[in-house]
């Protein structure tokens, strides 16, 4: 699919009664090797690529040799729509994101386009869990590393918000924390950390006491935010209030492409529902 809609752009920006044949040619297959070392650990990723007429570069038999030591811990094809996607970009590391001695192999790849997407494919090295994989989509916010009880933790953002309530522009990403647990899995350990909860409700209140009451103003994104934020916090009834003085005082009635006062009241108390934030709501 991403092949294809990257195909008709091209086809689209040929001006009418240009030959396609006079399209520059792409470039001949070559293979490439990234290898990267530490400790025990060799992680190989080998591909071929090619760049295209236009300029981008497309990618075909992407393949992630995982050793440590003399065991073998993952060798397996690679190829998918987003990490062999045109114009992707993939970056190989070693890193101990776990909390052993041993460090992870994890290969970030960008998929390309307007606001989207970083994923991770993380492979556990060691322990009982070696070999087992993590993929993990972070969307357009991305993640960054930071430390958490003693060990190591991905700060990222609820990319689920995006245009959710409003345009891309306009809208809130409230924090989100993530860390692997001893069952080898991806959890979100948000509510562990109300310091940096409360440091992203305050970034999300100064942009929604901002805007809010200005004649083209869109408050929904970062209100729907400070929300969430406010949800983890336990104070619910903050954010309860807020709304109903933001529809009273008509801060609500932004562009209707999105639900407008009442309405996009009922769709953050059901998305934050839905998405498990008024678990930790008081």
């Amino acid at each position: 699919m991403i092949r294809a809609i990257a195909a008709a752009l091209v086809l689209a920006a040929i001006p009418v009664g240009t030959a396609a044949a006079a399209a520059p040619k792409a470039s001949p297959w070559k293979p490439v090797t990234l290898e990267r070392h530490r400790g025990s650990v060799t992680a190989t990723l080998t591909f071929e690529r090619r760049k295209e007429g236009y300029g981008a570069y497309d990618f075909r038999d992407m393949h992630l040799l995982v050793e440590n030591g003399t065991a073998k811990v993952l060798d397996r094809g690679m190829c998918s729509e987003s990490r062999c996607a045109v114009a992707s970009q993939h970056v190989l590391s070693l890193k101990n994101v776990w909390g052993d001695s041993v460090p992870e192999v994890i290969l970030d790849t960008y998929t390309g386009g307007a606001h989207c997407c970083f994923e991770s494919y993380i492979v556990l090295t060691d322990g009982g869990h070696a070999g087992r994989t993590i993929s993990h989509l972070w969307g357009d916010p991305g993640y960054k590393l930071i430390s958490h009880a003693g060990a190591v933790a991905f700060r990222t953002a609820d990319d689920r918000f995006a245009y959710e309530f409003t345009s891309f522009a306009g809208s809130g990403l409230p924090i989100q924390i993530d860390q692997i647990g001893a069952n080898g899995r991806m959890n979100d350990i948000t509510g562990t950390r109300p310091d940096l909860i409360t440091a992203d409700a305050k970034v999300y209140w100064k942009a929604y006491t901002s805007e809010r009451g200005k004649p083209d103003g869109d408050i929904r994104g970062v209100v729907a935010a400070w929300c969430a934020d406010e949800y983890r916090l336990g104070q619910k009834a903050a954010c309860d209030a807020e709304l109903a003085s933001a529809l009273a005082k008509g801060w609500l009635a932004c562009p209707a492409v999105w639900p407008q006062n009442a309405k996009f009241i009922a769709l953050v108390h059901k998305d934050l529902a839905k998405w498990g934030y008024s678990a930790s709501s008081k």
